[in-house]
């Protein structure tokens, strides 16, 4: 299967690459000139084919030399992002250019070139409160872009499956995250500061988030255009932050120094959880807190 991809310098997109080399796919991947493809495994660089974004050349031009070099997609997986917890004023742009402009112009440039298969990065903060609605701009960016989808779909014959992610982790993680800072703390001694014990939060592990992508892509590939829709990569329920805490102390075998500071968040983090079929998550939080410390 050819495949092109965006976002593969990032966590997850590195990870799915290796899935793709692994799986014997062709690998394209679009990157901006300040993508740091250098920081990349070297199986990557030697079996992926980039092609940089740049205004010379267009997500236009690199989809239509795809095509006509007969490298034409069977599935384009759309995982680039610019990911803010809470905005400044000066990071609306960047925001709206990353996570709206840049996946429209490709939706674009796929239906100039007869290319309809694709599968869409979202996130679970898109729907976290009691009313559905984003809790950041980030997720509200997000938001936007499964409508300019849907549109797509609708016009163009777009067919899409879209993954709403949630709090992915695995050992290169380098994002400062939950498990990374109680792994900070853990090797440090520094206290750590959480909210209320009470507080949910959804963890995935790495593979079962790659593996979500490899399904979905599947089901495209093999025309299954029944199943397109938005479904969640999620563990099979969330789990309390004093679970969390008490689980990784049990794989470390050392008490972790947290503040509670008693914060209490809204935990109506999603309804019954909708998983792509075929797909549910393998590793549970134990197994993978022990793969995150290499235990």
């Amino acid at each position: 299967m050819k495949i092109l991809m965006t976002g593969i310098t990032g966590f997850i997109g590195h990870h799915l690459g290796e899935r793709f080399i692994d799986d014997g796919h062709e690998v394209h991947a679009i990157v901006r000139p300040t993508s740091k493809v250098h920081e990349l495994s070297e199986r990557l660089r030697a079996n992926v084919t980039f092609h940089v974004h740049e205004p010379d050349n267009t997500l236009l031009d690199i989809v239509t030399d795809l095509c006509v070099e007969n490298h034409r997609p069977d599935v384009v997986f759309h995982l680039a992002t610019n990911f803010k917890i809470a905005h400044r004023f000066e990071d609306i742009q960047k925001l709206i250019q990353s996570n709206i402009t840049l996946g429209t112009e490709l939706l674009d440039a796929m239906a100039a070139n007869n290319v309809y298969n694709f599968v869409n990065a979202g996130t679970f903060e898109q729907a976290i409160d009691d009313n559905l609605s984003p809790v950041n701009l980030y997720a509200a960016t997000k938001d936007c872009f499964e409508g300019i989808v849907k549109f797509y779909a609708a016009a163009r014959n777009l067919k899409c499956i879209g993954l709403r992610l949630s709090d992915t982790y695995g050992a290169d993680d380098k994002s400062d995250r939950l498990l990374e800072r109680m792994k900070h703390s853990f090797l440090t001694n520094e206290p750590l500061q959480l909210s209320h014990e009470g507080c949910l939060i959804d963890l995935i592990y790495i593979d079962d988030a790659v593996e979500a992508f490899v399904q979905a892509g599947k089901l495209l590939a093999d025309s299954k255009y029944d199943y397109c829709g938005t479904y969640d990569v999620c563990a099979a329920r969330p789990f309390s932050l004093v679970e969390v805490v008490r689980t990784f102390e049990d794989v470390s075998i050392k008490k972790l120094p947290v503040n509670w500071t008693g914060r209490y968040a809204s935990t109506n983090l999603r309804g019954t959880p909708k998983f792509l079929p075929n797909w549910k998550p393998q590793v549970s939080l134990r197994d993978g807190i022990k793969k995150f410390l290499g235990v």
